[in-house]
Formats: C-alpha cells, sequence, structure tokens
C-alpha cells in the first residue's frame, strides 16, 4: 500500500502535494471557483503521471469534488468522486467509516443524476457500511436511508 500511496512521476505528486498543503478551507463562492480551476489544471497535467492511488492526487479529486459540490456542479463532481471509490477501497478496506460516507457522496450525486440502479448500488454498499460503523440512529444513516427509499420509489414508478 505504501508503494501505490506514492505512486507516479515523483515531480508531479510533489507538485500536487504542495497544492494540497497550500490549500485552505474556500469561505465564498469566488474562492471555491479559484480552488475548482487550480484543481481541474492540476489534474488535466498530471493525467498519465499520477494514478489517481497516489495519496496527494486522492486529496486533489476530493478536494476538486468538494469544489463542484459547492459550486452546484453535480456532473463534474460526480466525475471526481467516482474517481475516489476505487483508491478509498484500497485505502479503507472492510467496514470504514470515511469509505461509507464517500460512498454515500457519490451515490447521493447519482441520483441527483437520474442514475437510479448505479445510485442505488452505491447507497446500498454505504449502507452496509455505514450500520455497522455508525448504527442505524445516526443521523447521517436516517439521511442515507431516505435517499435510498427516494431512489426505491423512483425505480419502482418508471
Amino acid at each position: 500500500q505504501d508503494a501505490e500511496k506514492l505512486a507516479g512521476e515523483e515531480h508531479a505528486w510533489k507538485e500536487v502535494k504542495d497544492a494540497v498543503n497550500e490549500m485552505r478551507y474556500p469561505k465564498s463562492k469566488e474562492e471555491w471557483k479559484q480552488v475548482l480551476t487550480r484543481c481541474r489544471s492540476l489534474l488535466s497535467s498530471n493525467t498519465g503521471c499520477l494514478p489517481d492511488t497516489n495519496i496527494y492526487q486522492l486529496k486533489m479529486l476530493d478536494c476538486a469534488m468538494d469544489a463542484c459540490i459547492n459550486l452546484g456542479s453535480w456532473e463534474e463532481a460526480l466525475y471526481y468522486g467516482s474517481r475516489t471509490l476505487g483508491p478509498y477501497r484500497l485505502y479503507y478496506p472492510g467496514f470504514h467509516p470515511l469509505r461509507a460516507v464517500q460512498l454515500m457522496r457519490v451515490g447521493k450525486l447519482q441520483y441527483m443524476q437520474d442514475m437510479f440502479p448505479q445510485a442505488l448500488e452505491t447507497l446500498k454498499e454505504a449502507y452496509n457500511i455505514m450500520k455497522v460503523t455508525h448504527g442505524t440512529d445516526h443521523s447521517l444513516m436516517q439521511t442515507l436511508m431516505e435517499i435510498k427509499e427516494q431512489c426505491e420509489a423512483t425505480m419502482r414508478t418508471q
């Protein structure tokens, strides 16, 4: 796993590492736009140099996803979020709360884009982890069950 964390060309991941460390949590839409521009630029310039399993590349994908969510760019958010699922499975195996939350976020984005069968699969995966890590009474679990039920109801009426 350690080799995976720093896979890819060193000059590329060092640049991404520096960018990730420099980023502060944006407070305005304008700042989110700047963050997204920086993420897009680095992600596209490192295509082929850095695998998504590189820990800094993964942080950059997460950052890009957050920026897109904050700017309402759902399709692009889903693109980045989907790319994180494989690395999350690698780094957070089994029943890991971080993986459950990421699956839930991606499932919600799939649902918002009418990708109901995919959303349901993703949400079920999140549910199976979260019932162990969070318990059925947790507020996140309640939210997850609501989205899952809406998804199932929509699929029944189609």
